[in-house]
């Protein structure tokens, strides 16, 4: 078994495409504070406690964002920590409807792209069922 790595596009009001490690045991992506300010991602009023791998918890700010691999595209949020490497988590995984072979270390279609099913509205960002962002 091996790691898997994507390239992902992330998008908020700017768009910057990311190579990330996936993460399965990761709920959100996670991106550092300074490429969540390039992308001038929309943030919520949410903060969320999160478990690192060495059992450590730490606070983090959630952001949404749009994310498009494999030609799928869907709404995601984004966890703010500053970490090495961008990782994408089972969230926005499932919202693409993609899935890791770690044998093959690329991922596959398992469903239909979830983001689609979604309407999210935040201040200074909208994502509509088709998945495209309507900034104003």
């Amino acid at each position: 078994m091996g790691y898997v790595y994507i390239d992902i596009t992330i998008r908020g009001k700017r768009e910057k495409k990311i190579r990330a490690l996936v993460d399965a045991g990761a709920s959100y992506v996670v991106l550092n504070s300074q490429t969540i300010k390039e992308l001038e991602l929309s943030p919520t009023p949410y903060e969320v406690m999160l478990t690192l791998a060495d059992k450590r918890r730490v606070k983090a700010r959630l952001y949404v964002a749009e994310a498009e691999a494999e030609g799928r595209r869907g709404p995601i949020l984004v966890a703010e920590l500053d970490t090495p490497t961008p990782l994408v988590g089972v969230f926005a995984l499932e919202t693409l409807g993609l899935k890791p072979n770690p044998l093959t270390g690329k991922l596959e279609v398992i469903g239909p792209e979830g983001g689609y099913l979604l309407q999210l509205s935040l201040p200074g960002l909208e994502i509509q069922a088709t998945g495209k962002p309507l900034i104003p």
